[in-house]
């Protein structure tokens, strides 16, 4: 079992929660358990009170409608796209995004050289609502032959439903990676010496020594700055070990880096964290960290 509560809290909540709303889907189930989790001023539970394990337990078996478009993919990471307004200009990435795939599979693995942009983005929130299965690029009849070349690094997320366009567009990092990883508890980071406990609390952050952390592919999110800059938001999944740093932080990485950056997340010989300094995008940041303490959102 887990040695964080969470698990004891899934045990407790996930069937009942899920009878409630058997439409919706795991990820979302997972979401309604963390949230009594997070309004609960007692976060362990006594050890009778859950009974089982979670060794094949529902909570971790049942489907999704965001599986096929992640869990259920063969891709490295997950490319989303959140801006509809310049069709060339995403043709323009898709291409240059296979380009960079194919320089990156014939010649072999280098230090990596990572360019970012430090401007961030504007601090606009939009928080989807309801979950619905996402049509992807391999399902659209109309995409370019140029999305539909690329190799397995990248499953890209691209609907052409209006109704699935406006449920992902301008979304955020927190809002992307709760349609597409599941949700999870852990200690957060310890405070440096000398450093108090973020004020107010954060479950982002730190919210009474625990933190939100998702579970699941990377997700790589072209917005609309990538039309002018054809660099993407890397979205982290968890803070870094830098106290004060968050979930769901991301930077903007150029398209012609994020084929090899993928490969080495994904095989654990990298691990983005600055050199220990802070160097996230805090727009980004804080609109994450509102949305997740706005009551009613999930």
């Amino acid at each position: 079992m887990s040695s964080t509560p969470f698990v004891e809290w899934l045990l407790i909540h996930y069937a009942s929660i899920k009878s409630r709303s058997p439409n919706e889907g795991r990820r979302r189930w997972k979401l309604r358990v963390a949230q009594k989790f997070w309004a609960s001023g007692e976060k362990t539970l006594s050890s009778t009170a859950a009974t089982g394990t979670d060794d094949n337990a529902d909570f971790h078996m049942d489907s999704d409608p965001f599986d096929e478009a992640s869990t259920d993919r063969e891709e490295l990471g997950i490319l989303l796209r959140t801006d509809f307004s310049d069709e060339p200009a995403w043709l323009a990435f898709c291409s240059r995004l296979e380009e960079g795939e194919k320089e990156f599979t014939a010649s072999p693995l280098e230090e990596d050289d990572t360019t970012m942009d430090d401007q961030p983005e504007p601090n606009k929130a939009t928080s989807p609502s309801g979950t619905a299965a996402t049509t992807t690029a391999e399902d659209d009849d109309h995409e370019s032959d140029d999305e539909n070349s690329l190799s397995a690094i990248f499953h890209i997320v691209n609907p052409s439903l209006s109704q699935e366009r406006a449920l992902l567009t301008n979304i955020s990092n927190l809002a992307a990676l709760r349609f597409f990883n599941d949700v999870d508890v852990r200690q957060a980071p310890t405070p440096p010496p000398d450093t108090k406990p973020i004020r107010p609390p954060n479950r982002l952050v730190d919210s009474g020594g625990w933190q939100e952390v998702y579970v699941g592919k990377n997700l790589w999110i072209y917005d609309a700055k990538s039309n002018s800059d054809q660099c993407v938001r890397v979205v982290s999944q968890t803070s870094s070990d830098m106290y004060g740093t968050a979930t769901a932080d991301s930077w903007r990485a150029r398209v012609s880096h994020i084929c090899e950056l993928q490969v080495n997340l994904s095989s654990g010989a990298l691990k983005i964290d600055f050199g220990g300094l802070d160097r996230w995008d805090y727009a980004q940041r804080q609109r994450n960290m509102e949305e997740a303490e706005t009551p009613g959102v999930l």
